[in-house]
C-alpha cells in the first residue's frame, strides 16, 4: 500500500465540505473550475507544464505517452463524482507521466498476448506507491478510487460474460496482482493453477511495484527503476503467467470448436454447459436488469463443466477430429485458433480499460495493426496452398540446424527445464521482502501517528518522527570452476558440462533480474582456463567459447593439457581472482570428480611437500578459515564421490553435492546454498 508522507505546501487540498453522489450534478462554471484544478495538479505531479490535460473522446481516464503526451480525463466523473475521487485519478495519471517508461520494451514482447495487461497490473501499484509516498493526501484519494473501481470478481465475470461467457485464467491472475496490492490477500475459490502461479510470483510482483525512483528523481533514476520493474516482470513473473495465457488460449480454442459444433447442430448443449444459465440467464431471457449480453448462451470451457458432460463432449470432439482428413482437421483447428486469439485480445483490451491510467503507448496504431493482420491473413492463405512443399523444406532446414547446433545449445535444451528452479532458489536467498525500512528517530522525514500519541503523553521527541533508512544493495560475485582433465571423460564430462550450462544460465538470469551480481567462469587442467570474466556479458560468443569445454578433456580444444589435474593450484588461483572482485558476498562453485593429478610445475608453493590429495585439502581448509568465500564442490555423474571427501561439509562455509545429475542438482541446490549462508 502507498505510504503516508507529510503534505507538501504546493498540493491543493480537497474540499472536505463537498459531499456528492453519482446522481448529483454541478453547474458548468463549477465543472470548468474542477477541470482547471485537475489540469494544474496533473501537470504539477507530472512535472510537465506543457503536457495536455483535456477531456477524452471516450469514457475513462488515461495517460497517452506518444505521440501526443497528454492526460485524458472523464467528464462524467468530474461532474458526478467527488473531488477526492478525481484528485486520486489525476494524481495517478500525473505519476504515470513522471515515472512510467516503456521505450526499452521490445515490440514483440509488448505485443505478446496478455503481456500488456500484466504490465498494467504491476505498473499501476508502482505509480501509486510513488505518488502516495511523495504527496500527502494522495493515499486517501487513491484509496477512494480503488474502493470504487477495483474490479471485483463479480464485475469482471459480468464483463467477460458479455463477450465470451467466462473469465480466462490469465486475466484472473492480473486482477489478483492489483487486488493483493490493495488488500493484501487474494480472492477466494481461485482455480488451483492461478493460485499456484500467484503464490510463486507475488513476491516478485511486490519487488516490481516497489522498484521506485527517489522522490526528486533524475531521468536516469526514473529510467533505471522502470527498466528494473520490467526486467523483474519479464524474468520472474512472465514465465509463470505465460503458462496461464497458453492455458487460456487452449481452453478458448476448445470452446470455439464446441461452439462451431453447436452452430452446425452436431451437438446440443445442456444448460449446465452454458454461461448465463440458472437465475441470471432467466433474468436475461425475461429482459430484466442486464439485458441479453453479447455472450449470453455461450458454452463454458470444458474444465468448468460437470465431469460427465465434459467427458461426453471431449469424446464427441475427438470423434469429429478423427473423422476428418488431415487438411479438414488443420483448417478446422486454425479457424478455432484464430477465433480464440481474437476473442482473448478483444477481452484483454476491454479489461485494460478497467485499470485506471493504464499504459496506453502501443508500438503500432490500431489502423496499422489491422493492416498488418490483413497482410498476415493473405500470407497465411498463400502458405496454406503451399503447405506440403513447405513442410518438406522445413524438415530439411531443421536437420541442417541440428547439425550446426553447438554443444552449448544441445546442453541448454536438456537443462532448460531446471534453469527457472535454480535461478529462483538463488534469488529467494537474496531478495528482501519489503523495502524501504523506516526507523524512529529525530529529526525525521515524516511524523509517526503512534509516535505523536506517545509524544503527547511523554513529550518524547524521538517517538514523534521516523526516518527512511537507505536501501542496502549488497553485491554478489560467483566464480564457476570446471574440471576439464582427462579423468572427466565419458559420462562425467557430459553431465558436468550440462551442469556448467545450468549454472551459467541460471546465474545470468539472477544477474539480469536483480542487478549487483557478477559471474566468472573458468575451466582447469594444469592451470585455470578463462571462459568468462566478471565484467563480460553471457552472449552467444561466450556460449560458443564454452562449447569447447567438452573437447578439452579429449585434448581437442585450445589448451589441451588434459593429462593434468592441478586441483589445488587452480583452486588457489581462482580463489585469489575472486577475492580481488571486492564483493561482500563471494561464492566459489567447483564442478569436478575430485581426483587431483597435478604436474610438477603447478603446485601451491607452501604445500609442495604434501601429496596431491593433502595439497587440495589444505587449500580448501585455507578458504574455509579465511571466511570470505562460500565454497561448494559438485560432482556430476557417477564416480564423483571423492568430491565429498575434499570439499567436506564439516568445514565452515563449505558444502558438497557428489554423484548427482542435473535434475538432482536443481532439486538440492537451494538447500545447500541456505546451509552455506548460515
Amino acid at each position: 500500500m502507498p505510504k503516508k508522507p507529510i503534505r507538501p505546501p504546493e498540493m491543493p487540498l480537497p474540499p472536505s465540505s463537498v459531499e456528492e453522489t453519482e446522481e448529483s450534478k454541478i453547474p458548468d462554471t463549477e465543472y470548468e473550475t474542477r477541470l482547471e484544478r485537475l489540469r494544474s495538479m496533473g501537470r504539477a505531479i507530472g512535472e510537465d507544464f506543457n503536457m495536455g490535460v483535456e477531456v477524452g473522446k471516450k469514457r475513462g481516464w488515461r495517460y497517452i505517452f506518444k505521440p501526443v503526451n497528454k492526460i485524458e480525463v472523464d467528464p462524467e466523473d468530474i461532474r458526478e463524482k467527488g473531488l477526492d475521487y478525481c484528485f486520486g485519478v489525476i494524481a495517478h495519471e500525473g505519476a504515470h507521466r513522471k515515472i512510467s517508461r516503456t521505450d526499452f520494451i521490445p515490440k514483440d514482447v509488448w505485443q505478446e498476448m496478455g503481456f500488456s495487461f500484466l504490465m498494467n497490473a504491476v505498473e499501476d501499484p508502482r505509480v501509486n506507491n510513488w505518488v502516495g509516498d511523495k504527496y500527502d493526501g494522495a493515499e486517501e484519494w487513491l484509496e477512494k478510487v480503488y474502493f470504487e473501481d477495483l474490479p471485483t470478481e463479480e464485475r469482471v465475470d459480468e464483463k467477460a460474460k458479455e463477450q465470451i461467457g467466462y473469465t480466462p485464467k490469465h486475466i484472473k491472475f492480473g486482477l489478483e496482482v492489483i487486488r493483493y496490492w490493495h488488500t493484501g490477500k487474494f480472492s477466494k475459490d481461485l482455480p488451483d493453477d492461478v493460485k499456484k502461479a500467484l503464490d510463486k510470483t507475488i513476491k516478485y510482483a511486490e519487488l516490481a511495484y516497489e522498484a521506485l525512483p527517489e522522490k526528486e528523481p533524475t531521468e536516469e533514476d526514473i529510467h533505471d527503476q522502470a527498466e528494473l520493474m520490467y526486467r523483474i516482470v519479464y524474468s520472474a513473473i512472465w514465465p509463470e503467467y505465460e503458462k496461464l495465457v497458453d492455458k487460456s488460449f487452449d481452453e478458448e480454442k476448445m470452446r470455439q470448436m464446441l461452439k462451431d459444433m453447436m452452430e452446425t447442430g452436431e451437438i446440443e448443449m445442456p444448460e449446465e454447459g452454458m454461461s448465463g444459465s440458472g437465475e441470471e440467464g432467466e433474468k436475461k431471457e425475461e429482459g430484466e436488469e442486464g439485458g441479453e449480453g453479447e455472450g449470453a448462451g455461450e458454452p463454458l470451457p470444458l474444465d468448468q463443466m460437470p465431469e460427465d458432460l465434459r467427458k461426453e463432449l471431449e469424446k464427441k470432439l475427438k470423434e469429429k477430429l478423427e473423422g476428418m482428413s488431415d487438411e479438414e482437421r488443420k483448417e478446422f483447428e486454425e479457424e478455432a485458433e484464430e477465433k480464440a486469439g481474437a476473442a482473448l485480445d478483444d477481452l484483454e483490451s476491454d479489461l485494460n480499460d478497467e485499470i485506471k491510467g493504464k499504459f496506453t503507448e502501443q508500438p503500432e496504431s490500431k489502423a496499422e495493426e489491422e493492416e498488418r493482420k490483413e497482410r498476415e491473413a493473405e500470407v497465411k492463405e498463400e502458405e496454406a496452398e503451399r503447405a506440403k512443399e513447405i513442410e518438406g523444406a522445413r524438415k530439411k532446414i531443421e536437420q541442417a540446424m541440428e547439425a550446426e547446433r553447438s554443444e552449448y545449445d544441445k546442453a541448454l535444451l536438456e537443462v532448460k527445464p531446471y534453469i527457472d528452479k535454480v535461478a529462483e532458489d538463488i534469488m529467494n536467498l537474496f531478495i528482501q521482502t519489503r523495502f524501504p525500512v523506516f526507523r524512529k528517530g529525530f529529526p525525521g522525514q515524516r511524523v509517526r501517528l503512534k509516535g505523536a500519541m506517545d509524544w503527547k503523553a511523554r513529550k518524547e521527541y524521538r517517538e514523534l518522527f521516523e526516518r527512511r533508512l537507505p536501501k542496502e544493495r549488497e553485491d554478489y560475485t560467483f566464480l564457476l570452476l570446471v574440471d576439464l582433465s582427462g579423468s572427466m571423460r565419458g559420462q562425467k564430462i557430459d553431465e558436468t558440462f550440462k551442469g556448467a550450462v545450468l549454472f551459467a544460465e541460471a546465474l545470468n538470469r539472477v544477474a539480469t533480474t536483480l542487478g549487483g551480481v557478477k559471474v566468472a567462469i573458468y575451466g582447469f587442467q594444469d592451470v585455470p582456463i578463462a571462459y568468462k570474466d566478471f565484467d563480460e556479458e553471457l552472449d552467444d560468443t561466450l556460449r560458443d567459447k564454452m562449447s569447447e569445454m567438452q573437447r578439452e578433456v579429449y585434448n581437442g580444444g585450445t589448451h589441451n593439457q588434459a593429462d593434468y589435474n592441478s586441483d589445488a593450484f587452480c583452486l588457489d588461483q581462482v580463489s585469489g581472482i575472486l577475492s580481488e572482485s571486492g564483493s561482500k558476498k563471494q561464492f566459489l562453485f567447483v564442478l569436478s570428480d575430485g581426483s587431483p593429478a597435478p604436474d610438477d610445475l603447478h603446485r601451491v608453493p607452501k604445500y609442495q611437500e604434501l601429496n596431491p590429495d593433502e595439497e587440495l585439502q589444505a587449500v580448501v581448509n585455507d578458504i574455509s578459515k579465511a571466511g570470505r568465500q562460500k565454497l561448494l564442490g559438485v560432482g556430476l555423474g557417477p564416480g564423483t564421490e571423492h568430491v565429498g571427501n575434499f570439499y567436506s561439509d564439516k568445514l565452515p562455509g563449505v558444502e558438497n553435492i557428489p554423484n548427482v545429475d542435473v535434475k538432482e542438482l536443481a532439486e538440492v541446490l537451494g538447500k545447500k546454498l541456505r546451509e552455506l549462508l548460515k
